[in-house]
């Protein structure tokens, strides 16, 4: 069976993975074939399990800390996805009835995307990790963020080919997150071989 996860990251000797899942560092885990995408430096990560047994699943959605995708990604996003995405910093305030779950997928790759180069920036200059959300939520605006943060920030931008010039630094990371995303409309994102 293949799925889709939200998951929260360890970090175990100075080693991130998945929690719940089974890595070097973590072996009591779930024993899967398993691939994820970090959100940046923060504590979430998206990961493709694409063996895992119905019995581990049922246990590990069991954990409020852990998110599904359905096995339908053609149909409507449920509303009632917003407390979980928002506590991990996802914007959900751009979905419409006919949102569907692969768009949604797709949006949240492109997120985790924006925020993995804004940390390997950041920690190109400093050495240390960094992410985006270390000192800010959804609702902090650009210009609040230090003066390092917004350089790193508007250099990601710059980085993917758009003008950082017409980034309103008022505009709240909500807003400006939800964009980030929309940087890879209409490209393929590839995860443990699975394309969506």
């Amino acid at each position: 069976m293949v799925k889709f996860y939200l998951v929260p990251i360890l970090t175990i000797a100075g080693v991130r993975g998945p929690m719940y899942f089974a890595w070097e560092e973590n072996p009591t885990g779930i024993v899967c074939s398993w691939s994820m995408m970090d959100y940046g430096f923060a504590l979430s990560a998206l990961l493709v399990a694409k063996d895992i047994a119905q019995e581990d699943h049922d246990e590990l959605v069991l954990n409020a800390d852990v998110f599904t995708f359905p096995d339908n990604l053609d149909g409507p996003v449920d509303q009632a996805i917003q407390d979980f995405f928002e506590g991990i910093n996802l914007p959900t305030d751009w979905l419409t009835p006919a949102t569907t779950w692969l768009e949604l997928l797709r949006q949240v790759a492109g997120m985790f995307q924006f925020n993995q180069r804004y940390g390997g920036i950041a920690a190109a200059e400093t050495g240390e990790l960094h992410s985006i959300f270390d000192n800010a939520d959804l609702s902090t605006r650009l210009r609040q963020l230090t003066e390092d943060e917004q350089r790193w920030f508007l250099a990601t931008v710059e980085s993917f080919g758009f003008d950082p010039g017409v980034v309103d630094d008022n505009a709240m990371l909500r807003l400006l997150v939800r964009q980030a995303g929309d940087f890879w409309a209409g490209q393929p994102f590839y995860l443990g071989g699975m394309e969506f």
